[in-house]
């Protein structure tokens, strides 16, 4: 996570220039305008926390993505591009449901490894076809998505994943990024192994006493506002108190103040860009 800059920076023109620089990779990017919109929802004596925060917000590019999924099927052992040089059958599968990020996120995997070509569609398939594969201890099975925070979806669903694959294959889990808690999860209660780009630290969520970015008090104003925002998940889904946004989507995991979209609260990074009902 960015570090902020010092307590009571000038908000100016400078530091706003800094955030459009860095907020340009989301799909639908904040202007000036919708930043000091966000602002003015902060009080004055609150204002500065707030400016803290887009200090930290990371934004992943769609090139860091790619970047990310090349070097992990690079690294994944026994993999080429020559399948006469391969160990095995490899097979390569969005994970979870139809309309999931999981499955969207194949076409970018695909685009950052050059496997676009119609003579690679061998290698992908859904998780129902899976079953026909017959899949061998020989054989490497790459699911792929794009984000996990606390492991507990991927985990929920790895059984019934397992149960169609029935295979003693070597199975792999690429993302783009996770938290560590959500990555030491997923490896001991599945037979993944995890391979993430960004690898998000216990002391990233900034509603933990080992986050040193906000003082107590200042945790405390910004819960108050996030509150606001969500009163249901006030810190992210799992109370993982994130600031992080992928190019595509905000993971659910960040704080809702910069994602959610309804008329109580407008995030910078909405996850759905059309009005959420209340």
């Amino acid at each position: 996570m960015r570090a902020p800059l010092r307590r009571g920076a000038a908000i100016d023109n400078s530091r706003r220039d800094d955030w459009l620089d860095r907020f340009r990779f989301y799909r639908h990017p904040p202007n000036r305008a919708a930043i000091n919109a966000w602002l003015q929802r902060f009080t004055d004596d609150d204002r500065d926390i707030a400016a803290r925060v887009l200090d930290c917000v990371e934004v992943v590019s769609e090139i860091q993505i790619h970047e990310g999924y090349r070097r992990a099927l690079k690294a994944l052992p026994g993999w080429h591009t020559n399948k006469q040089e391969r160990d095995g059958n490899w097979y390569f599968v969005g994970f979870g449901d139809a309309g999931e990020s999981g499955q969207s996120m194949v076409r970018i995997f695909r685009e950052a490894n050059n496997l676009t070509s119609e003579k690679y569609n061998y290698l992908f398939c859904n998780l129902i076809d899976l079953p026909k594969k017959k899949a061998t201890a020989a054989d490497t099975i790459v699911f792929i998505d794009d984000f996990s925070g606390t492991g507990k979806q991927v985990c929920r669903k790895w059984p019934i994943v397992f149960e169609l694959v029935a295979s003693d294959a070597q199975f792999f889990l690429v993302l783009t990024a996770a938290t560590e808690p959500a990555i030491n999860k997923i490896e001991s209660e599945t037979m993944l192994s995890v391979r993430a780009k960004i690898r998000i630290q216990r002391n990233e969520n900034i509603f933990s006493p080992s986050c040193q970015r906000f003082t107590a008090a200042e945790r405390e104003t910004l819960l108050s506002y996030c509150e606001r925002a969500d009163s249901q998940q006030p810190k992210g889904y799992g109370d993982c108190g994130l600031l992080y946004v992928l190019s595509h989507k905000t993971p659910n995991n960040s704080i809702p103040i910069l994602h959610v979209n309804k008329s109580r609260w407008r995030g910078l990074f909405p996850r759905y860009l059309q009005d959420a009902e209340e």
